[in-house]
């Protein structure tokens, strides 16, 4: 007996820009099957199932090969919403409290008009001295998983700082942080002077996020 393949619905193609490189990759909207996906991350409510469900996603629907992994999570959160405005609708609904009457005001946001503003003079080389700087990295899903939920505030961020050293350099050698401990990293960072560390600082105050500007009326 020949048995018949089912048919399969033919699914979109679309394309967007990754925003920290401008390369072009095409993507699908999501299937029943991504849907699934999120929804029992969602039920879970743990974060780490939510980020690895994420990350699933961006893989399946994206035709490209990306390392979801080491991208920036700016990156991961515009392609998951461009993902999601092509699946679910451009146009969601949501709930604003007013910060004066404190009343729920209800608003639209078109997904499709929010983008990833960058500040200018916003660089991943960083002086911290005449002769001594770093290059830093954007914290990704991997450096996210890895931060501790018991740990302080304060660790956190410090964790987070010193897993986003790519190198450092001075006059004569650039040092890779893939060749040092971690436990090196730190002691580098708690070497340096309140001036030079408020400059990694800035960095990550300036890291490109997603915004978008809602009228209310």
């Amino acid at each position: 007996v020949n048995e018949m393949a089912l048919p399969i619905i033919a699914v979109p193609k679309y394309q967007l820009k990754i925003p920290s490189t401008d390369k072009e990759v095409n993507y699908r909207p999501f299937l029943v099957k991504e849907e699934k996906i999120l929804l029992i991350a969602m039920e879970s409510e743990d974060e780490v199932q939510m980020t690895t469900a994420i990350r699933d996603i961006i893989g399946n629907c994206v035709y490209e090969d990306l390392d979801v992994k080491t991208m920036p999570m700016f990156d991961i959160e515009y392609i998951f919403l461009q993902l999601r405005s092509k699946s679910k609708g451009e146009v969601i609904d949501l709930s604003y409290e007013c910060g004066k009457c404190k009343k729920q005001i209800a608003v639209q946001v078109d997904l499709s008009k929010i983008e990833i503003t960058k500040t200018e003079g916003h660089e991943p080389k960083i002086p911290l001295s005449d002769d001594v700087g770093v290059i830093m990295k954007y914290p990704s899903m991997e450096i996210q998983k890895v931060i501790s939920k018991e740990s302080t505030d304060i660790e956190n961020i410090f964790s987070t700082i010193s897993s986003c050293i790519d190198s450092i350099w001075d006059k004569e050698n650039v040092y890779s942080s893939k060749d040092h401990t971690q436990q090196e990293i730190n002691d580098f960072l708690e070497s340096l002077p309140d001036t030079a560390f408020s400059k990694i600082q800035k960095f990550f105050d300036t890291v490109p996020k997603l915004k978008h500007d809602i009228k209310l009326k």
